[in-house]
């Protein structure tokens, strides 16, 4: 999967990442859950690696409607969330090598009302592989039980089966490019 990714031009990435946040941006689930004054809590995203789907004008939407935005953060010993104030100053290059939120404005992820989180695969019901650290799933089992967890993927990161452990948090839904769109 991970292979097949980085294949995707510029312009197919370009095209899934403005299909994505169209659909997300349109989902009133999200919105009602994030943004005041009924949003409940706070938005957690990942800030995409060059072969990722890019959340950008997602997250800025968001930020503009006046949303908590965090993401994940390296604080020396594991990720935290901390709060994004916006996509330009105020990051930088975590281990991985990944932007995050440069201050430490901590959220606890019990706060999160709505998750968007990235993987190398899902399956149909909500199961996910990640990139094999864990970290995503040690946040998501922080989360309420009540957040909205979310994936994004390309069309082709959909499959039948994936293996699952006890540790594992499956996701809510997965959202990909738009059925009627030629997606990559």
């Amino acid at each position: 999967m991970s292979a097949r990714r980085k294949a995707l031009s510029a312009e197919e990435r370009e095209r899934a990442s403005e299909d994505v946040c169209r659909n997300l941006a349109e989902d009133g689930a999200i919105a009602a859950a994030v943004v005041p004054p009924r949003g409940r809590g706070a938005l957690a995203v990942y800030l995409a690696s060059p072969s990722e789907i890019d959340l950008s004008p997602f997250v800025e939407e968001m930020l503009h409607l006046g949303a908590t935005v965090v993401s994940p953060r390296w604080n020396g010993e594991t990720y935290e969330l901390a709060r994004i104030k916006g996509l330009g100053d105020g990051l930088r290059r975590g281990p991985m090598g990944i932007l995050e939120p440069a201050e430490a404005d901590v959220v606890d992820p019990s706060a999160v009302a709505a998750w968007i989180v990235p993987g190398l695969a899902f399956t149909p019901d909500g199961r996910r592989l990640g990139y094999g650290g864990g970290w995503y799933d040690r946040l998501l089992a922080l989360s309420s039980a009540t957040s909205l967890k979310t994936g994004v993927a390309h069309d082709f990161q959909i499959v039948g089966d994936l293996p699952c452990e006890a540790h594992d948090v499956p996701v809510d839904r997965v959202v990909r490019c738009r059925p009627l769109r030629r997606c990559p």
